[in-house]
């Protein structure tokens, strides 16, 4: 019997991958399958016999067609960018224990995902605060003009995937915009990324510091970089403390989602909401947000000793 344990702990130890190679596969697959979706993207735009740059230059006054081929090159986009990448590097890593490996394999506390989700919900208007001062700080310099107007691009093609005039272009807004990017950028950056610096430098806020720090980078909004990186850094104690993926994947995907359903519901007022200046928040709400935010963080950290990682 003590041959056979030996044997089984050595059989273990040596399926165990490096947390740097499961790391450095990771960037080869999204880099490889990045390859991939582009070419897709490129031979749907010839197809529709435009440019691929002009095929995803859309506003409120495009196309039902034009919308929709965006919505795909976006579905496409996130599949192959973060989705398909995760999902190749832990079936090669660990086959039938994969979902165990991204801590999905165990359903969520309905009090643990409640308070995980207000968590999340209380941090967005300290985000906002860190989007006001990064504003701020952007235009100080110059120089950064040219990332600004770069970035404008970008705000004015979501704009463009938030004009839904049926009900299946909202649940398509739905898909591309909060349920794939929830799943993928959570399953590499929390479930595989976050982790493996962990483990790497043997130090959680470390770990969680440079995720959020290269979540931040990877969504290329130079006026939003320190709100985005304060939800990465959310999230990511979010998951260090619960050691279940499917709640961070929840609160993103409440995030993302909440906006497309609030302009769905909103589609005559497109322009009131787009003028609309949110930057200015009463003191009173960043306060209140600050303490249920506070509150709600302590519980979750006073209650991680009991969560199991199985």
């Amino acid at each position: 019997m003590n041959e056979l344990h030996l044997e089984s702990n050595t059989e273990s130890e040596v399926f165990e991958p490096k947390p740097s190679m499961v790391l450095m596969t990771m960037l080869l697959l999204i880099g490889l399958c990045a390859i991939v979706g582009s070419g897709l993207l490129l031979l749907g735009a010839h197809l529709r016999g435009m440019e691929l740059q002009a095929a995803l230059e859309i506003d409120e006054h495009s196309s039902l067609g034009s919308r929709y081929f965006v919505r795909a090159a976006l579905f496409v986009n996130h599949t192959a960018s973060f989705l398909l990448p995760a999902l190749l590097t832990l079936w090669l890593f660990y086959k039938k224990k994969a979902l165990k490996a991204a801590s999905l394999h165990i359903a969520p506390n309905l009090n643990t995902l409640l308070i995980g989700l207000l968590f999340v919900m209380s941090a967005f208007p300290l985000a906002q605060v860190a989007f006001v001062a990064n504003k701020w700080l952007v235009e100080q310099f110059p120089v950064l003009d040219a990332l600004v107007q770069t970035e404008k691009t970008t705000i004015k093609l979501m704009e463009g995937l938030l004009v839904m005039q049926s009900p299946w272009e909202m649940l398509a807004s739905l898909l591309v915009m909060a349920i794939v990017p929830a799943l993928g950028e959570e399953l590499v950056f929390r479930g595989i990324g976050q982790r493996k610096l962990i483990e790497i430098t043997g130090k959680p806020a470390l770990g969680i510091l440079l995720t959020a720090l290269i979540f931040s980078i990877t969504h290329f909004e130079i006026q939003r970089f320190l709100a985005i990186m304060l939800l990465g850094g959310v999230l990511g104690l979010l998951f260090h403390w619960t050691k279940n993926l499917w709640i961070p994947i929840a609160a993103h995907f409440i995030n993302n989602g909440v906006q497309v359903i609030i302009t769905w519901q909103n589609q005559g007022k497109l322009k009131e909401l787009k003028e609309g200046n949110i930057e200015d928040l009463p003191i009173t709400i960043v306060l209140a947000s600050a303490v249920v935010f506070a509150t709600s963080g302590y519980f979750l950290w006073k209650e991680r000793r009991y969560t199991v990682d199985g």
